[in-house]
């Protein structure tokens, strides 16, 4: 009824839409039908997967028939796929539907010994799978490893330090055995053992129970120290003397033959040689402590000295030449060092505008040398979905709308609205990168938000204009900026409504300070990350409070033992009123309001706050937060951790740094994905009070801090 309104109310509108479902209805009437493939025998998901790959990889699949040729390069790549994944006995059977009707069925193998008969148009084809048992490494036994332990070589094969031994982690196949020993004999070779040699031995396959039992022979030999180093310099000329003192007494291996060039190579790149050819020859000799003594001799050829000529840009029909250009420093006639370029190469793929980004130098052995960049352009604009998930607000979805190359100055702009079960939300973005020619972006954002709080209903919208200098010498990223915003509270029921500030406007000076070295910012296992926040908010930049917020945060990753990690994580934040001497009351979402899957996992968010004697929620002015886990892999996707949460909180700066202290501590179960762990955890309260929770389930995506 709805629709036919709208129908009633523009008729326009419903003869517009007539005549586009009359001519869809003819282009399909016309369309010729495509020969159809399936594939049978993986599961559900399996046998989609299975036939698109095999539809792209073809490529035949437009037209109204698949020829014999087709039919057996599908059912070999199919094979092929299924043997890697341990099923080395797979039974496939193609059932070809011919343009006359007729129905066949032929047994195909990976040898093709049957094959299809020709001529042959199908215009249906059905592979049939049956995948048979799985083979996999039952045991494996190591000859003459003395380099490694048995434990370490063993993960190169089978996957190990998880508590669940599934047959996915013990896969056998010939292909699989042999990229492990790759695998081995490099990482013998990255320690030093230059002439180690891993090969298989006798390898035991019961075709019965599909179990594998397989011997691997390892010659490790000596390991090789660097002792000395020599340069030979074809043209007689100033040789990099220096390099040699720091690369001296380590491993040789490939990963300091391409660092020792790549200094090498550098040195003579400063000094305008781009043709510079580096050899290095390694001389062993047996040293008495049983290692490898390795002198090094490099032999040098520098090459001409070359200038720049012309810097030429091409492909960039929507993007001004000028936004480009200024990112590459090199000009007409310095030398040339490609460095310099590479560089420029690189800023000008982080303008996020341009899908590729080549350079070359012409003519190619002058001694005067153009510099080209040809650029290829990049999408326009983006649509993309959102959604996620999380214990207090629960499903979210929303749509993120992107621009790209706004003004054909590589500028980009992104409108995102999201909503969720409590709290809706609109940002906007307008991105300037490279601002001015250097390293630092530039933005300035609009922003709107209404959430459901545990005890307030928290309205804000504003604006802010901040610059993010990535300061990569010293592996930090600063951002600052200016912000103002108008705060309003509803609904409050909080224990200070009665003195609470119903809104206020904001204006605030903002700092950010992050140094990140974990090894993945999804599923971090080694490494560490730094941050600090700083808010200044005062009348004399516009608004009419006054007050500093302080966040300091950290978290620690490292392995303990194969398959085991430890997390530690501990935030510090406080609300201070320096300058407001006679002015203490703040507004209420600047205070904290602990709780909650990136918090402490007894309580749902906000739970944790201070409480009054009335048992009134109060918003703390100051907390202080450790995070500590204990995951244990159970496979390569799933996890369980055992957690402990400590929380320290003060509702007046008088009791700083806290006053009170909550604990929790609990256990849950991840589940790896391309966007982070998908949690379930549950947290127990060890000191709950009157009015707390005793324990709280919390299910979320996202490592938690």
């Amino acid at each position: 009824m709805k629709s036919n309104s709208i129908f009633r109310s523009n008729p326009r509108v419903g003869a517009r839409l007539a005549k586009l479902l009359f001519a869809c209805a003819i282009l399909f009437a016309a369309r010729l039908p495509a020969a159809e493939l399936h594939v049978n025998g993986l599961g559900w998901f399996g046998n989609r997967t299975a036939e698109q790959r095999l539809k792209l990889l073809l490529g035949e699949l437009g037209s109204d028939t698949i020829d014999a040729n087709a039919i057996e390069d599908a059912a070999l790549v199919l094979i092929s796929s299924v043997s890697d994944e341990g099923y080395l006995e797979p039974r496939l059977t193609a059932k070809v539907t011919t343009k006359d009707g007729g129905v066949a069925e032929y047994a195909l193998d990976a040898t093709l010994e049957h094959s299809l008969p020709r001529p042959l148009e199908a215009t249906g084809v059905t592979l049939q799978l049956d995948r048979g048992k799985r083979f996999t490494l039952q045991e494996i036994a190591f000859e003459g490893l003395l380099a490694l332990t048995e434990k370490e070589a063993r993960e190169f094969f089978v996957g190990q330090g998880l508590l669940l031994s599934l047959a996915s982690e013990r896969i056998y196949s010939p292909g699989r055995l042999q990229r492990a020993i790759n695998n081995l004999e490099e990482a013998l070779r990255q320690e030093g053992y230059a002439q180690a040699e891993v090969i298989a031995g006798k390898v035991d396959i019961d075709r019965t129970t599909g179990k594998v039992r397989a011997e691997i022979n390892v010659k490790a030999g000596r390991q090789w120290f660097v002792t000395a180093m020599n340069f030979f310099v074809s043209d007689r000329s100033e040789a990099p003397g220096k390099i040699a003192e720091s690369h001296l007494g380590e491993h040789w291996t490939a990963l300091w033959r391409q660092d020792t060039v790549t200094a090498i190579r550098r040195w003579y790149f400063a000094r305008g040689h781009p043709d510079v050819q580096v050899k290095l020859t390694p001389r062993a000799t047996d040293a008495a402590d049983g290692t490898e003594a390795v002198s090094v001799l490099a032999e040098i050829t520098p090459g001409p000295m070359v200038r720049v000529g012309d810097v030429r840009i091409t492909g960039n029909t929507h993007t001004r030449e000028k936004t480009i250009r200024r990112l590459v420093s090199g000009k007409p006639g310095d030398l040339l060092n490609p460095i310099l370029f590479d560089n420029g190469q690189a800023r000008i793929s982080r303008l996020g505008v341009f899908r590729t980004v080549d350079l070359n130098y012409e003519p190619p052995d002058a001694g005067v040398r153009d510099v080209h960049y040809t650029v290829v352009e990049g999408k326009r604009r983006e649509l993309s979905l959102l959604a996620g998930y999380g214990s207090y607000e629960q499903l979210r979805g929303g749509i993120e709308w992107q621009h790209f190359n706004l003004f054909d100055r590589a500028h980009t702009d992104s409108l995102k609205l999201i909503q969720s079960m409590k709290s809706s939300q609109g940002d906007y973005v307008y991105t300037v990168p490279e601002l001015f020619g250097t390293t630092t972006d530039g933005s300035v954002r609009l922003f709107g938000l209404n959430r459901e709080e545990r005890s307030f209903r928290r309205e804000e919208y504003g604006a802010n204009v901040s610059v993010l200098w990535p300061l990569r010498r010293i592996g930090l990223s600063l951002t600052t900026g200016y912000t103002f915003k108008h705060l309003r509270n509803a609904d409050n029921e909080l224990a200070t409504k009665a003195t609470d500030p119903n809104k206020a406007d904001v204006a605030s000076f903002d700092i950010g300070l992050v140094r990140d070295r974990r090894d993945n910012p999804l599923r971090p296992t080694k490494g560490y990350k730094l941050s600090a926040q700083v808010e200044a908010a005062n009348r004399a930049l516009g608004g009419a409070v006054v007050y500093q917020q302080f966040v300091f945060s950290a978290s620690y990753h490292t392995p303990w033992g194969t398959g085991r990690w430890i997390h530690a994580g501990v935030s510090h934040g406080v609300v201070t009123t320096f300058g407001a001497p006679n002015d203490k009351t703040l507004p209420v979402s600047v205070l904290f309001y602990p709780g909650g899957e990136g918090s402490i996992r007894g309580y749902q968010r906000g739970e944790a706050a201070p409480r009054a004697p009335t048992g009134e929620f109060v918003g703390a002015k100051s907390y202080v937060m450790f995070n500590l886990e204990l995951e244990q892999a159970l496979t390569k996707k799933w996890s369980v951790v055992a957690f402990g949460d400590a929380l320290g909180e003060a509702a007046r700066l008088s009791d700083y740094p806290f006053s009170q202290k909550l604990y929790s501590v609990g256990l849950g179960v991840r589940y790896q994905t391309i966007i982070g762990p998908v949690r379930l955890e549950y947290g127990h309260n060890l000191n709950p009070r009157a009015s707390d929770p005793s324990g709280t389930l919390l299910f979320s995506i996202g490592f938690p801090f």
